[in-house]
C-alpha cells in the first residue's frame, strides 16, 4: 500500500469541518502536527479508507457548495476517483 505524506503544502486538502481524518496509509510530518494543534484542528483516526473519503466529499459538497443532487454528487465522486487512480 502506498503511503500519503501529509505536509504543510498539502494538509489543507485533508481538512474537513475543522478535522483531519487520518488513515493508516497517511504519514503526518511533525511540523504538520504542530500546525494542526496551533489551528485547533482535531485529528480523527479512521480505517474506513475510500468510504470515509466519499462521505467527506459528500459532506463538503452539501455544506460548502449546497450541492445535494445525487446525480451531480455521483459525477463528482466518479471524477475524483478517476483522477486519484491516474495519480492526481
Amino acid at each position: 500500500m502506498k503511503k500519503k505524506l501529509i505536509t504543510l503544502e498539502n494538509v489543507e486538502e485533508f481538512i474537513v469541518d475543522n478535522e483531519l481524518n487520518m488513515s493508516k496509509d497517511m504519514i503526518l510530518l511533525p511540523k504538520v502536527n504542530d500546525y494542526l494543534k496551533n489551528k485547533g484542528i482535531k485529528i480523527k483516526y479512521t480505517s474506513t479508507g475510500c468510504k470515509g473519503l466519499e462521505e467527506r466529499i459528500k459532506s463538503m459538497l452539501l455544506k460548502e457548495f449546497n450541492v445535494s443532487d445525487e446525480i451531480v454528487v455521483n459525477e463528482v465522486l466518479k471524477k475524483i476517483k478517476g483522477d486519484m487512480n491516474n495519480g492526481y
